[in-house]
């Protein structure tokens, strides 16, 4: 045979070969998971009060220096995911005076959260309350106030109408940022 012959048949043979080990062939089986679905939680504080507190649940006149009062209010998780909460700050929506003295005077409106610890209704600032789980629904908060008796009667017959800003965020997030 020539060289030519030789070699042809030869390649021929390990072509052979490998095309039958390329039919070696093992069982696999597939499957695929459908309609898998990611939802994500809310978080939900709604108006104190069920909102009544935004109309007025902390409305009280014929107010006097050294008077004092306090008012159960309801912050309520109607979210699904646990949150922590705080009072961010006070602010003055309006008063009958350009001044808004029982908000920004020197003996205005003091406010407490445990009847001990008194703020001017002006200087509150980020005073955080806890958590509320969504299992739990809600907290009750009481809200101390009072005009100091060192208020004069440049304090009479004014009037100032407060909001008060609830912030709340997932719990574990510190740093209060979105």
């Amino acid at each position: 045979m020539s060289k030519k012959a030789l070699l042809s048949l030869l390649l021929i043979g390990v072509l052979a070969f490998g095309a039958g080990l390329g039919t070696y062939a093992w069982f696999t089986s597939q499957a695929t998971s459908t309609d898998n679905v990611f939802e994500t939680g809310t978080l939900v504080i709604d108006n104190p009060g069920n909102g009544e507190f935004t109309s007025g649940i902390l409305a009280v006149d014929n107010i006097y220096p050294s008077w004092t009062g306090n008012k159960t209010i309801t912050i309520t998780n109607s979210g699904s995911l646990d949150f922590q909460f705080r009072l961010n700050n006070i602010t003055l929506k309006g008063s009958n005076d350009d001044a808004g003295i029982l908000y920004n005077g020197s003996n205005g409106l003091e406010v407490s959260f445990d009847n001990a610890t008194w703020y001017k209704a002006n200087a509150v600032s980020n005073i955080v309350f806890g958590t509320i789980t969504a299992t739990e629904d809600t907290q009750n908060i009481t809200v101390y106030y009072r005009l100091p008796s060192a208020a004069n009667n440049d304090y009479q017959g004014k009037t100032a109408e407060l909001e008060f800003n609830f912030l709340a965020t997932q719990v574990g997030n510190d740093t209060w940022a979105e």
